[in-house]
């Protein structure tokens, strides 16, 4: 019976290697004043782009612009919108594509967080408010898996390139209207599986001898 639970405990272990969660709401700031970008922000767009048609194919183009970009702080004028890359090193990432995207629209007014459920796993969520008016926030989530909270509303800072986050509603602060989920990127790859799995198990023989089961 030790031996079952034990076994139970050291896969349960190694499984905690392959995700993480996100614990508190994601913030949307492009640059603090000191060149600092909030976890997970790849970048803003703001006003958000209307364009290519399709909530999808248009977060996607938004992205794949901010991934075009120099790195680390960059800022560009695009049709009219900001773009501003993070100053967040994420290394290679790969292009944006509408295969397997989910979407979540029809956010209504409230006073709480929005959560989005990532499943297992997604690359890059994008989140905009009120289309031409807010502005359009960009995160790369790769590795997180469960739910996320967003903020309800949001104020685009066109001198800085932030978005401001709030949850309840007030001047100058503008509604979440969809976000969208681009990339699957499911379970972890089998090398890693089997590196974690391995691992339990190694530790499961050794004390499995210690406890002479």
């Amino acid at each position: 019976m030790k031996i079952k639970y034990l076994a139970a405990a050291l896969i349960a272990l190694a499984g905690l290697g392959f995700t993480q969660r996100a614990n508190a709401i994601l913030e949307m700031t492009y640059n603090d004043g000191s060149g600092n970008s909030s976890q997970y922000l790849l970048g803003t767009v703001l006003p958000g782009q209307l364009s290519p048609p399709g909530q999808a194919a248009r977060d996607a183009a938004m992205t794949n612009q901010l991934l075009g970009m120099t790195p680390l702080g960059s800022q560009a004028t695009v049709s009219g919108s900001l773009f501003s890359r993070s100053f967040n090193d994420f290394g290679s990432l790969p292009a944006a594509v509408t295969t397997g995207a989910v979407l979540g629209t029809g956010i209504l007014d409230g006073t709480t967080p929005v959560t989005v459920n990532l499943g297992s796993g997604f690359q890059y969520l994008v989140v905009a408010y009120d289309g031409p008016n807010g502005g359009v926030a960009v995160f790369n989530v790769a590795g997180l898996t469960g739910s996320v909270d967003l903020y309800r509303y949001a104020h685009p800072d066109l001198t800085t390139g932030n978005l401001i986050g709030s949850n309840t509603a007030q001047q100058g602060f503008f509604r979440m209207t969809s976000w969208t989920l681009l990339n699957p990127t499911g379970v972890p790859d089998g090398g890693t599986t089997a590196m974690l799995l391995g691992a339990a198990l190694g530790a499961l023989g050794v004390a499995r001898r210690r406890l002479k089961l």
